[in-house]
């Protein structure tokens, strides 16, 4: 039997929220995980993006915070259009979404996954990111995630934060995670 490249434990788990302010603040003052780090996503202008196949625009803010165990995403879609994250929650409602599995050979794993379940989304040809629709087994969705130095790079900065955290700010910008 065929396995993942990099079979084991999921390193994300993500949440549809309708409010991500309300949500970062309840992850943070009741269960002490943070700080989020919030970027905003308009894949208007992400080549080869693609929805069930098609054609889909989407724009969305989310957020990430590391804890002991593993990432937490939270979502928020701010566009109206079909998507992923609605396929499977009401947009007014708080709900898991999807678990996040690195990849180590993408269009592999990609391939391998296809072979069973519907991509649902597709982040385009720049991210080798993807979403398989796995809901009928699992109840969620898988995101296959290319682990790559970018992405590495970018998600040991959410760690560091994390472990530095003194419980201030909750919800801070992309741009003083890098920094800036």
């Amino acid at each position: 039997m065929r396995k993942l490249s990099a079979p084991g434990a999921p390193f994300q788990y993500a949440w549809h929220v309708p409010d991500l302010e309300k949500a970062a603040d309840y992850w943070a003052n009741t269960l002490g995980i943070g700080p989020f780090f919030l970027n905003e996503v308009d894949t208007s202008g992400y080549e080869g993006f693609t929805y069930r196949g098609g054609e889909g625009n989407l724009t969305m803010r989310l957020a990430w915070a590391q804890s002991k165990e593993g990432q937490i995403e939270l979502i928020q879609v701010t566009s109206s259009e079909p998507n992923v994250y609605h396929d499977l929650i009401s947009p007014d409602k708080t709900a898991f979404h999807h678990v996040g599995v690195w990849s180590d050979d993408y269009e592999a794993d990609k391939a391998l996954l296809a072979e069973t379940y519907e991509i649902a989304m597709d982040m385009g040809t720049n991210t080798n990111i993807c979403y398989f629709d796995t809901s009928a087994d699992s109840g969620n969705m898988v995101e296959l995630i290319e682990r790559n130095d970018g992405i590495l790079g970018l998600f040991a900065l959410i760690t560091k934060a994390a472990e530095e955290w003194d419980g201030a700010r909750p919800l801070r910008t992309m741009a003083e995670l890098m920094g800036g």
